[in-house]
């Protein structure tokens, strides 16, 4: 998980198109850049989001994936905008364009009730807070899907985000050299 939004001066918008109570579509603003549609990813994002990548520096690259990577891992990518019920993934654009990707988050299941979150968000659109908006959104992905436990691997500076997570209920974490893993239990939905 990486890039992510402190609150600011975008306030999060509310999951799901009005009176949907669905996760991931919806807008997000303003802020310096104007607003953002949160909406599924889908595979004709590709070349999109591949074009977001190229745009983060290499530090917002490290901070996602935990390595100097220099191209966005392609097996990664293609699960994560297949549309698989195992990896669901949410892409920002800004408001009025066509083409152009700033955020890619995704919650990828990795065991029996269990996924791992992922933020990638572009420099320039860090800190106006998509990544609350995303984060919200899995959560409530995680929470409708029955997932029990989401889990987020950070980078010793990256602790901050333990307190975004902690808004949904207590985490766990385990801290190594400079690594950590902090596990997050979802609760069901309320009435669920």
């Amino acid at each position: 998980m990486t890039g992510t939004a402190l609150p600011g001066s975008v306030l999060p918008a509310r999951s799901g198109e009005p009176g949907s109570g669905e996760p991931g579509a919806g807008e997000v603003g303003p802020g310096e850049h104007g607003r953002a549609d949160v909406r599924p990813a889908v595979l004709a994002d590709r070349p999109a989001v591949l074009e977001m990548f190229g745009r983060c520096t290499l530090e917002t690259r490290y901070h996602r994936f935990h390595a100097p990577v220099r191209a966005i891992p392609g097996e990664y990518l293609t699960e994560a905008l297949s549309g698989s019920p195992f990896h669901h993934a949410l892409v920002v654009r800004p408001a009025g364009t066509d083409e152009r990707i700033v955020a890619l988050a995704s919650c990828r299941v990795f065991a029996e009730g269990a996924a791992e979150l992922g933020l990638l968000i572009e420099d320039g659109w860090q800190r106006r807070g998509l990544g609350t908006r995303l984060l919200a959104d899995l959560v409530a992905h995680a929470r409708q899907s029955g997932l029990r436990v989401l889990e987020a691997q950070l980078l010793a500076e990256q602790a901050w985000i333990t307190g975004m997570l902690r808004r949904y209920g207590p985490c766990r974490q385990r801290w190594s050299r400079g690594e950590g893993r902090v596990t997050l239990p979802v609760q069901p939905p309320p009435g669920g």
